[in-house]
């Protein structure tokens, strides 16, 4: 399956991760493109703000909630239509 991702990280909690991909998401879709929003944490307050900025559900990868073959297929299904995911 061919999807392009990227991927957005910190160094520590704090430090503008979460406006940056903010940022990132609503510039994308303003230009049209399909951006499925992704989160990986314990901050559930960013799916609201992701699916706000993107007008799509944001999905939480958390390791320790699904296993990695749950979220392969979750990260699958919401990226099929994507331009590019986050």
């Amino acid at each position: 399956m061919h999807c392009p991702r990227l991927v957005i990280a910190g160094t520590a909690s704090g430090v503008g991760e979460t406006t940056v991909t903010l940022a990132i998401l609503a510039a994308l879709r303003q230009r049209g493109r399909r951006v499925p929003p992704f989160e990986v944490g314990q901050d559930f307050i960013d799916a609201g703000h992701h699916a706000a900025a993107t007008g799509r559900t944001s999905r939480n990868l958390e390791g320790w909630m699904r296993g990695a073959d749950l979220n392969r297929a979750i990260f699958a299904t919401a990226a099929a239509d994507a331009d590019i995911s986050i």
